[in-house]
This record gives structure tokens, C-alpha cells and sequence, in this order.
């Protein structure tokens, strides 16, 4: 003979928490596409500000007379003239222009342009799209890094050895920080558009993992509905 047949409730407070988050999916579709737009301003904002910059003290350049150089994403600008008569006594050169500047403006043009564009699609694609956009981002600006350093190291050990200072020892200016280079005091430091670069890998990465996290509502609403049916399924019994 059959047992009488067990319906047990469904798991409504589960369910009904799931449906409610979900329908915040617009609010959070609308934050993202916010978090991607301000990364894209910021991302264009920086192409007008140095990426990098550096001060050069010595007795005869002080306090205000210090000489700067700064490094934009498509110029060199600063005391340059001053450093050219410098490079007859010691021999360095500063060259005029970088390989960066013909890729690095068109990089950080693109990633303004997609992240605005993905900030349209739905959370799944947006998260993963995000994610892969700010490696990207983050990988060409690594490179750009590594080009510096190699620079910087040239400028102080490829030198005109016929200059009146010839003898000075080989040198490498600091990427980061402060060093004593014969009587000069350099110091190297990121500029105000590095940071806002970097402010906006942080906002993609935030609107990826906001996107990634704004999908597990749906999956659990899903599952507590595949759950709730199977409960309400008869079984037989002996």
C-alpha cells in the first residue's frame, strides 16, 4: 500500500531574496555603466598630464630654479633647452622623442572607447570583457615601463666620451626615488596622469567584479526553482 505523498514547501525565503536582488539587475547594470564611464574620462583626462616626472637640484639650480623634465603620453616637456647645454659637459643625451609616444596615446584612446562601449552589455559578457580590457590596459602600460627604464638607463652609460666631463662615472637615473649623481640631486616620481590611469584599472576591475557578482542572484533563483520542483515531485513508494 502507498504512503500518503510528503509536498513540502518550497524554500520561499530563499526564492523570494533571489527574485528581489535580481530585480536590482537595472540599478546595477546603470552602476557599472557609471564606473566604466568615469575609468574612460579619466583614462582621456591623463593623454593632457605627465605621466612621469623628474627634478634635477644642484648649487646652481635650487629651490625654484631646479630643472624638470616630464614625460606625457605623447611629448617630453620641461627645462629641455637647459639640459642640452648640460649634455656638452657630460656628455648624455635626453632624445627628443620616445617610442612610446606613437603607441601608448592610441592604447589608452581604445581603452577610454571600450570600456565606455562594454559598459552596454549584459553583466556575463561585461564582466569577463572588462577584466580581459584592464589586463590589457595594464600590460601595455608595464611595457611602456620597462621601455622607460631602459632609456633612463642609456642616458647614463651611452655617453659622448669626447665631452669636457667625460670622466664622470657611469650613472643611472633613479625611475623612482632620489639619487646623487655627481653634484646634481634627481629625483623621479609618477605624474598626476600615471594616477589617474591607475584610478581607472580600478574602476574597471571594480565594474567586472560588481558585474560578476550582480550574475549569482539569477544563478540562485535558478537553482531554488530546479530545487522547489524537484521537492514537488511525486515519488512513488512501496
Amino acid at each position: 500500500m502507498s504512503s500518503p505523498l510528503s509536498l513540502p514547501f518550497p524554500n520561499h525565503r530563499a526564492a523570494m531574496t533571489a527574485s528581489a536582488q535580481v530585480t536590482k539587475y537595472p540599478s546595477t547594470r546603470m552602476f557599472c555603466f557609471m564606473l566604466t564611464a568615469l575609468a574612460s574620462g579619466l583614462l582621456l583626462v591623463s593623454l593632457k598630464l605627465p605621466l612621469w616626472q623628474m627634478r634635477l637640484e644642484a648649487p646652481q639650480y635650487r629651490d625654484k630654479e631646479a630643472l624638470h623634465i616630464s614625460v606625457h603620453p605623447n611629448a617630453l616637456r620641461g627645462d629641455l633647452k637647459e639640459l642640452n647645454v648640460l649634455d656638452q659637459y657630460i656628455g648624455v643625451h635626453v632624445p627628443p622623442a620616445l617610442p612610446q609616444f606613437k603607441w601608448l596615446p592610441g592604447l589608452l584612446v581604445t581603452g577610454a572607447a571600450l570600456g565606455l562601449l562594454l559598459g552596454f552589455l549584459g553583466n556575463t559578457l561585461r564582466s569577463r570583457a572588462m577584466a580581459l580590457l584592464s589586463c590589457g590596459l595594464a600590460l601595455g602600460l608595464a611595457v611602456a615601463a620597462i621601455q622607460a627604464m631602459a632609456q633612463i638607463h642609456d642616458i647614463g652609460h651611452k655617453r659622448d666620451q669626447r665631452t669636457i666631463l667625460a670622466g664622470v662615472k657611469d650613472f643611472t637615473p633613479p625611475f623612482l626615488g632620489t639619487n646623487k649623481i655627481a653634484q646634481f640631486t634627481v629625483s623621479s616620481r609618477f605624474g598626476l596622469g600615471a594616477w589617474l590611469i591607475g584610478g581607472a584599472l580600478v574602476l574597471q576591475l571594480t565594474a567586472a567584479w560588481v558585474s560578476k557578482r550582480s550574475n549569482l542572484p539569477t544563478q540562485c533563483l535558478k537553482n531554488t526553482a530546479v530545487e522547489n520542483k524537484c521537492r514537488l515531485t511525486p515519488a512513488s513508494s512501496h
